[in-house]
């Protein structure tokens, strides 16, 4: 693995969360053990599927840049996705392993349509005309992603978040599709500008641009890695049971706006509990994701029974909101020694209407009333 493969994977793995990422790609694919490999990368998040394959310049400079861009990134890279598409399509099984060290079949990802990217790092100065090019076009597999290493970094620095990530890939596209010849002389910097103000494709505006210099980039506000990476310790599961899977998935899901509500009412929640006083529920409905999210303080002295408090709430938001899926947590405190239990809950089930539910909530409403508010997906300072 090339430098700038490991430092891709570790990006992925920080952005795409370590769940979902796969950069030890070899896999066995017959009795006697023979074995071939997938792209570089490969994300999987239900129904997402990002396949990225990494081209280093290692030769010291010594080919023409323009040939090595050709044979290895254009020629090679683009081969070795074509591959692993075909991979997909060919072998129902390709067990390998994420970056938690869980094996997974990863073949089960064949019927989504994927996101195609490839990541060159030249190393030299490398010519704009090169740079700004933004897509290679196949016949058999459709438009891939081209991305200079330096570009793909901006990326993630900005944007954070997979859905994020996945909104622009597929808004990149799109922009290019209908502006393929301006696109293709302007940097990646243009591209981000304006899809950090609007996600209209029909016109080009050369003062979107000025969007990264203004961007109020408030990430304390919706950043969680520290419950992500936290999580598993924190939720009571079989030690190699992968269950709580599915609620990283609805996290994975939020935006930054979902996700400063989240945190907001995660810390709160927390804080609440230090007061050993009953206090109502606080809750959230992604509009996006359609996943609800319900936050329990829990007095110490009734830690007993936070696992029926829990999954009650939980399923009460859910119907109350008329969900499909509603993640809960609940959270107690010592009164005196420092330290809490964060526990968590995931509930999913076509919702249906049930009269005994309707009657419960009518005659003991256990929430605050919902409100609806504007969020904004990013906040440009114009002054």
């Amino acid at each position: 693995m090339t430098e700038s493969e490991k430092y891709i994977s570790e990006l992925n793995s920080n952005f795409f969360f370590k769940e979902f990422t796969y950069s030890s790609t070899k896999f066995k694919f017959d009795e006697k053990g023979q074995e071939l490999e997938l792209a570089d990368n490969v994300v999987w998040l239900d129904n997402f599927l990002l396949i990225s394959q990494i081209k280093e310049r290692n030769d010291s400079g010594k080919s023409n840049i323009e040939n090595w861009f050709q044979n290895k990134v254009l020629r090679k890279a683009v081969k070795q996705i074509k591959d692993t598409i075909s991979y997909f399509e060919i072998y129902k099984e390709i067990s390998i392993p994420n970056e938690r060290g869980h094996i997974l079949n990863i073949s089960e990802a064949r019927k989504i349509k994927p996101i195609k990217l490839i990541i060159y790092a030249p190393k030299l100065q490398f010519p704009e005309n090169l740079r700004f090019q933004k897509f290679y076009k196949s016949k058999e597999i459709g438009n891939v992603h081209l991305f200079h290493i330096e570009d793909y970094l901006w990326i993630c620095k900005y944007l954070i978040t997979p859905y994020e990530i996945g909104e622009y890939l597929d808004f990149r596209e799109r922009l290019f599709i209908k502006h393929e010849n301006e696109l293709d002389n302007l940097p990646e910097q243009y591209v981000l500008g304006h899809y950090l103000e609007t996600l209209d494709t029909s016109m080009l505006n050369s003062r979107y641009v000025e969007n990264l210099k203004n961007l109020v980039h408030d990430e304390d506000e919706f950043d969680i890695s520290f419950i992500i990476e936290n999580f598993k310790g924190k939720i009571r599961i079989q030690p190699n049971s992968l269950d709580y899977y599915a609620i990283i998935k609805e996290l994975a899901k939020l935006n930054r706006a979902d996700l400063r509500e989240f945190k907001k009412r995660f810390l709160l929640a927390i804080e609440k509990s230090k007061e050993q006083d009953f206090t109502l529920p606080y809750r959230i409905t992604s509009l996006n994701s359609k996943c609800g999210f319900v936050f329990v303080p829990l007095e110490y002295e009734r830690r007993e029974f936070w696992q029926n408090a829990i999954i009650n709430l939980t399923e009460a938001h859910k119907y109350d909101q008329k969900l499909d899926k509603c993640v809960g947590m609940i959270v107690y405190q010592h009164p005196t020694e420092k330290y809490f239990d964060v526990n968590w809950c995931y509930s999913e089930s076509k919702w249906k209407y049930s009269e005994e539910f309707d009657k419960l909530l009518k005659e003991n409403y256990p929430f605050r009333a919902v409100k609806m508010e504007k969020t904004f997906r990013y906040y440009v300072d114009e002054k």
